[in-house]
């Protein structure tokens, strides 16, 4: 986590391709559908498209390309959206360049250690501790 969140901050990344992306890994959130977009590395990256407020939001979830045949659990990372009401100091970039002053740490937990697989998890805003909810449910 320390090692992504670093190199997020500082925008800095080892040239990495995507992989393609898998269909058959997409939920329905309290905020809107959740797709798997990419992978960097061990890094997986799930779009969320807020469709109460139209922004789209990224989840760079740490570990979780190394588990797409089982065996999951609890995974920490970092959010990035492309606008918001509360912006924060410093702007980050992803490992894909995606890049804004909206973002924040989160933690999810799969439901079942199978795909697909429900999950929930807490966010926050910046570098506040994750309190807000969110979950999502496996299409």
């Amino acid at each position: 986590m320390r090692k992504l969140f670093a190199g997020l901050c500082l925008g800095v990344g080892v040239s990495l391709s995507a992989a393609p992306l898998l269909a058959d890994e997409a939920w329905d959130s309290n905020f809107g559908p959740v797709i798997w977009e990419a992978d960097f590395g061990d890094t997986a990256v799930l779009m969320l498209e807020d469709t109460e407020s139209g922004r789209i939001v990224r989840l760079y979830v740490d570990g979780l390309a190394a588990d797409v045949m089982g065996g999951r659990g609890a995974y920490q990372g970092i959010w990035i959206a492309s606008a918001g009401d509360e912006a924060c100091t410093v702007q980050v970039v992803g490992p894909d360049g995606f890049k804004s002053n909206q973002w924040g740490q989160f933690v999810i937990t799969f439901v079942g250690e199978d795909f697909p697989s429900d999950w929930a998890g807490v966010y926050g805003t910046c570098l506040d501790t994750p309190t807000n909810a969110v979950t999502a449910v496996a299409r």
